[in-house]
């Protein structure tokens, strides 16, 4: 009898002990942040119990953290209702051993009205209106063209660059216009404003703002979404194959209507993604025999697919970026996952490529290193016609222009005086951006649209 307690004992000590060691041990978890339509989120912070920044997602909405289980995280971004998770097995998907993938879901908060202003290189009250604020804008020769809200009313406002008011439109409420990306410019130069259902190019005449074109948002971006530059001899087309591993260019001739490949640009993943969607096809097949062999499973989540899996699977593929510039007629297209920019002449005749590392941390780190602030996004000053790579660190974003002729940075700007700018635009050697203020303004919040004059 004793001698089964005593056993008894130590089986009990081993378990605690073993229970101990679990809680001690440190695992890696990657952290993607999503709405809860599916949206990955930038710049949602990641706090510990003592309320220390641990991580800040990307433009992917992903970080990466270190943590013991049971450690509490809190989950926080200003549009979003904050979220308190304690670290736990249940919540963690194992990717290799001791790495591990925790999908996250943020509400949307309810906004009072902010305030709306427009400021040049330090915050100055430029244009003055408390009762509204800027949902998108854009910015050519013309001014600026902006979406702004009283909360009951939406408005098109037409600005010119010292922000006096060239015109103003009310946009009737059955438009049901979108919360994001409210402003689209087609490869003509047009701008669209773009509704639940529709899109309507906006026409500008002096003072006199109208909206012209309606067509449903199906036959808008089967006109327009896929064309990505247009020069005196060729139209420039992108497709992407495999859960967007592969990007391939095409152009076609506007004289002859004939069509070719322009460049094919494609991830380490691509294998993945190919293997990926020959296993789905095998099964929706199995389960529906009479399926057409067109058909293709992943782009489109099974029906039963819950929606962590459709996220992880997001994570597996994450889209590689291939931007396309057309510049003085002549089309740049960025590679980087082979680190080169690759030139085309006007008609679609390759010219040779240049060599880039603007990307990594140094020139001899990973792509994707975790502690890499390369954004994956370029901005095209179309005025000047100068290139700027993104990049974020802690919140603070810095814009490194680019000389196309060699791939080297010549000039660094960091907006420091606001953490996570959104919706960065540079015309003419100016810096747009828009910032939410978490400051209280006579009760209200601010949402600020900021300029900033590039340095000479």
């Amino acid at each position: 009898m004793k001698k089964l307690l005593l056993i008894s004992s130590l089986l009990f000590l081993c378990g605690v002990t073993l229970l101990a060691q679990k809680d001690d041990a440190i695992v890696n978890v990657e952290i993607i942040v999503s709405d809860n339509q599916g949206n990955v989120l930038k710049d949602v912070a990641i706090y510990n119990s003592k309320n220390r920044l641990i991580g800040i997602t990307n433009h992917e909405g992903i970080t990466w953290i270190s943590a013991q289980y049971s450690d509490a995280i809190i989950i926080s971004h200003i549009s979003f209702e904050p979220k308190v998770i304690k670290i736990s097995e249940s919540d963690l998907y194992e990717k290799e051993f001791n790495n591990f993938i925790m999908i996250v879901t943020l509400e949307h908060k309810t906004h009072v009205l902010p305030e709306v202003t427009i400021v040049e290189k330090k915050p100055q009250l430029a244009y003055e209106n408390k009762e509204v604020w800027v949902l998108d804008y854009s910015v050519d020769e013309k001014g600026i063209m902006a979406v702004t809200s009283d909360g009951n009313k939406s408005y098109l406002l037409h600005l010119g660059f010292e922000q006096d008011t060239i015109s103003i439109k009310e946009i009737d409420k059955k438009l049901d216009i979108l919360y994001r990306e409210i402003l689209y410019r087609d490869i003509f130069g047009n701008t669209h404003l773009m509704s639940l259902d529709s899109a309507f190019q906006i026409h500008s005449v002096k003072d006199n703002l109208q909206l012209l074109y309606g067509v449903t948002l199906e036959k808008h971006q089967s006109t327009f979404k896929s064309i990505e530059a247009l020069t005196d001899s060729i139209v420039v087309t992108k497709k992407k194959l495999y859960s967007g591993q592969e990007v391939v260019y095409f152009y076609t001739n506007r004289n002859n209507g004939k069509t070719e490949v322009l460049c094919d640009v494609y991830g380490s993943s691509r294998e993945m993604a190919k293997n990926w969607r020959l296993d789905n096809i095998r099964l929706r097949r199995a389960l529906n025999p009479g399926e057409s062999d067109f058909v293709n499973p992943y782009e489109k989540p099974f029906e039963w697919e819950s929606f962590e899996a459709d996220m992880l699977k997001r994570v597996m593929l994450q889209e590689i970026y291939v931007p396309l510039l057309n510049i003085d007629n002549k089309i740049y297209i960025f590679d980087f996952q082979k680190d080169y920019i690759y030139k085309y002449d006007e008609k679609g005749k390759y010219l040779g490529k240049t060599e880039i590392s603007f990307h990594l941390k140094s020139r001899y780190a990973r792509r994707d290193a975790l502690d890499n602030p390369w954004d994956k996004k370029l901005i095209y000053d179309k005025a000047r016609k100068e290139v700027y790579a993104q990049y974020i660190s802690s919140g603070t974003v810095t814009l490194k222009k680019i000389d196309l002729g060699n791939g080297n940075i010549i000039d660094t700007y960091i907006l420091d005086d606001h953490y996570f700018p959104e919706n960065i635009q540079v015309y003419d050697g100016v810096i747009y951006y828009q910032f939410i203020d978490t400051r209280m303004t006579f009760g209200k919040d601010c949402r600020s649209l900021y300029k900033l004059k590039v340095e000479n």
